[in-house]
């Protein structure tokens, strides 16, 4: 399998909520922004405002390897951590991601930067509460 490098995701991306399909927990505004630490670490950082209206604060460190890492939630009353999987077949620009919430599954789906590099998508596959979801979200690059 070819390796996938944090560097694909580099960059800062605002929440596009006209191009989203949302649904009732999705945040009302959001801006991610992923640096490459080297050694084929990623960082994500995201904050923005919840769908309730609170702030909110995301980060996480990890490898596109499968492996689970500490996914970090402010306010969260669960220890979560995150996998992070390039997809088959490797395109450079998809990768699938699970969410564990007290090692029960969360959040999954699949994350893809467009071909022109100008928006990125998040696919989610189920909810925060490990329902099955159709909530697309699209992040314009900045």
């Amino acid at each position: 399998m070819q390796e996938m490098q944090p560097a694909t995701f580099v960059g800062t991306w605002k929440l596009n909520l006209a191009k989203s399909k949302t649904e009732g927990w999705t945040p009302r505004s959001q801006t991610q922004v992923y640096e490459d630490w080297g050694g084929g670490l990623g960082h994500a950082l995201f904050e923005g405002t919840d769908a309730l209206g609170n702030p909110m604060l995301v980060m996480y460190v990890a490898r596109y390897d499968g492996k689970a890492y500490p996914f970090l939630i402010r306010g969260a009353t669960v220890a979560c951590t995150m996998s992070l999987t390039p997809m088959e077949p490797v395109d450079g620009r998809t990768v699938a991601f699970r969410v564990l919430a007290d090692g029960r599954p969360s959040l999954t789906g699949t994350t893809q930067i467009a071909a022109d590099g100008k928006s990125l998508a998040i696919i989610y596959k189920t909810n925060n509460m490990g329902e099955p979801s159709s909530a697309v979200l699209v992040y314009d690059k900045q």
